[in-house]
This record gives C-alpha cells, sequence and structure tokens, in this order.
C-alpha cells in the first residue's frame, strides 16, 4: 500500500531542492533581459508557485532563487529569469 505524504512534506522538499539548485556563479539578474521579474509577494503556494512557474515559462524564463538569501517561502525571493537575446 503507498502511503500519501501531507502537502506540507511536499512543499517543504519542493523548497529544500529549489535552494540547493546550482548556479553558474553569476547573479540571476546579471544576464537578465529587461522582461525578467520578480514572481511576486506574499508566501509560497504550491498552486501559486505552480502558476507563476507555467507563466514564466511560456514567456521564455526559468524560476531562480535570488542570491540575495532570505526567506525562501517568499514569493518575493525568487525571480522569473528571462535571459537576454543575443543577435543571430
Amino acid at each position: 500500500m503507498l502511503k500519501v505524504l501531507p502537502p506540507t512534506v511536499l512543499f517543504g522538499a519542493l523548497l529544500l531542492g529549489l535552494g540547493a539548485c546550482a548556479t553558474d556563479g553569476t547573479s540571476p539578474t546579471a544576464q537578465a533581459s529587461d522582461q525578467s521579474y520578480t514572481l511576486g509577494s506574499g508566501l509560497m503556494s504550491y498552486d501559486g508557485f505552480r502558476r507563476a512557474t507555467d507563466l514564466c515559462k511560456s514567456r521564455g524564463g526559468e524560476v531562480r532563487p535570488k542570491d540575495e538569501g532570505g526567506d525562501m517561502a517568499q514569493m518575493s525571493n525568487y525571480i522569473c529569469f528571462v535571459p537576454k537575446k543575443t543577435k543571430s
């Protein structure tokens, strides 16, 4: 029989996973375009984070934690990083 984990455990694992993401050593905003933006304000929720992530991906970006530290349960500590477009 499968045991279902409570949402708080899953949410905690999500936050830990995002906090452990490796970066390339540069600030997320160093190569960000003017289309990059902070995800919002308030406490993180699974549904809210999922909607923000889907919207970010639809704009060609990816969600990254800010390098400034802080409370990772706050939406404002994440950025939708949209890279600058290079001229071909």
